[in-house]
């Protein structure tokens, strides 16, 4: 009879335990599951918009487009507007004081040309599509191409040596005192076009060519105290004159 009581008495218990149990204690697949959904929506990076369009602005009824180029003729000045209206990135604006991807402030550039001040650079916009009006603006050097580097093992061409430098004046802010005394520089071929007439060509076919160097404004080892060469890591184009 005592064991009798005995085992009703632990089933009892075992009942009570249960019965006092909070719901979010017990185990649950469901909660689980949704709790790693949550920090998956936590960690995972925002998607990508497939459906975004160039960045782009309106301004006097025109729609000017990202060129994907800096302006480095401006480098300071008073911008002649603010854009305070954003539209979704799937579309273009279609009023005035409108853009698709922040509000910004611009200056008036050349006929077709709009500079785009945001996150402190000056972007440079385009109605159009014509490199010839747009390279006008981006800064370049020209240069004879004195040794062109390869990987060993993919062996492509990864760097170019290029020596007899000429800076134009309204860009040689960018090098300082180092116009003076120009020893070659080195420019990466990283995403780099390499073209001549506007037709790709191979970097290791242009070995003591004449070039000229389209890049960002961004040059390192520019100091005439460094015993490093000038470097170019964010060249946008080599074009192959001759």
């Amino acid at each position: 009879m005592k064991k009798f009581l005995l085992i009703m008495m632990s089933l009892v218990l075992m009942l009570s335990a249960f019965a006092c149990q909070k719901p979010n204690e017990a185990p649950n697949e469901k909660s689980e599951a949704s709790e790693a959904n949550q920090t998956s929506e936590i960690d995972e990076p925002d998607q990508v918009d497939e459906g975004a369009l160039l960045p782009a602005v309106m301004v006097d009824g025109k729609l000017y487009k990202d060129t994907g180029f800096l302006n480095n003729l401006v480098t300071c000045g008073t911008m002649d507007g603010k854009i305070d209206k954003v539209v979704s990135t799937s579309e273009f604006p279609k009023n005035d004081g409108e853009s698709n991807f922040d509000k910004c402030e611009y200056q008036y550039a050349g006929d077709g040309f709009l500079t785009v001040k945001y996150n402190d650079k000056y972007l440079l916009f385009s109605t159009g599509d014509n490199w010839a009006e747009t390279k006008k603006y981006v800064a370049y050097f020209t240069g004879i191409v004195e040794e062109v580097a390869c990987d060993e093992d993919t062996k492509d061409a990864t760097m170019l040596r290029i020596k007899d430098i000429i800076v134009p004046e309204e860009f040689e802010y960018i090098f300082g005192e180092n116009t003076k005394y120009l020893n070659p520089f080195l420019v990466k071929l990283d995403n780099v076009v390499v073209q001549k007439d506007r037709e790709p060509i191979d970097p290791k076919d242009i070995e003591g060519k004449e070039v000229i160097v389209y890049f960002d404004g961004t040059a390192h080892n520019t100091e005439l105290t460094s015993s490093a060469l000038v470097t170019i890591d964010s060249a946008y184009e080599v074009e192959v004159l001759d």
